[in-house]
């Protein structure tokens, strides 16, 4: 009985994994950087990142800026919990969680789009994986996929990742980055 429970565990462990994946045929674009913070710490601080803040840190064409998101399931702390995320626009995504792995991976996925890129892609998802390094350093690699209709989208989506989302998640990991590295501080300074 023992060995079947486990089996049955690995089983959604891995089948969980492989949904959270970002499929080959998506349209794909990833930033990264360093983190001058130890990877458990920093994964902790992310989740306390305001996210109307950190994802709007700029005016970009053809992205409205996030205002506020509102719970729908959950707390978004954990898998299968979600949050509809408002823009200045007054349209709405609804944010779900596809993989928590503390402190390595985490993963989104957006659905239900009222905004702009609804004409060209299904849903969307977003990929955040850590890593530690020496020195009490992470290194993020941030990838957002996009679920394309079909191959006229692929070549619009591609062309708006080239004109304005590879800027926005650059500058929205950039704003992670000096939010989470100034918390740190702060709170390395206190003890």
């Amino acid at each position: 009985m023992i060995n079947k429970t486990i089996f049955f565990i690995m089983t959604t462990m891995i089948s969980t994994q492989i949904a959270a994946q970002i499929p080959e045929k998506w349209i794909k674009h990833s930033v990264e950087d360093t983190i001058n913070i130890p990877i458990e710490m920093y994964w902790d601080l992310s989740f306390k990142l305001n996210l109307e803040e950190i994802g709007s840190t700029g005016n970009y064409e053809n992205l409205p800026k996030i205002i506020k998101t509102i719970p729908v399931k959950g707390a978004f702390t954990t898998v299968g919990e979600s949050r509809r995320v408002i823009f200045d626009n007054g349209k709405t995504l609804l944010e779900s969680i596809l993989e928590w792995q503390k402190p390595g991976r985490f993963t989104y996925e957006l659905t239900e789009l009222e905004i702009d890129l609804k004409r060209v892609a299904r849903r969307a998802r977003g990929n955040f994986s850590h890593f530690q390094l020496p020195d009490n350093k992470t290194r993020i690699v941030w990838t957002y996929g996009f679920d394309q209709k079909n191959l006229i989208f692929k070549w619009l989506i591609k062309r708006y990742i080239k004109r304005t989302h590879q800027f926005w998640m650059r500058d929205t990991l950039a704003e992670m980055k000096r939010q989470a590295e100034a918390m740190y501080k702060e709170l390395s300074n206190g003890k």
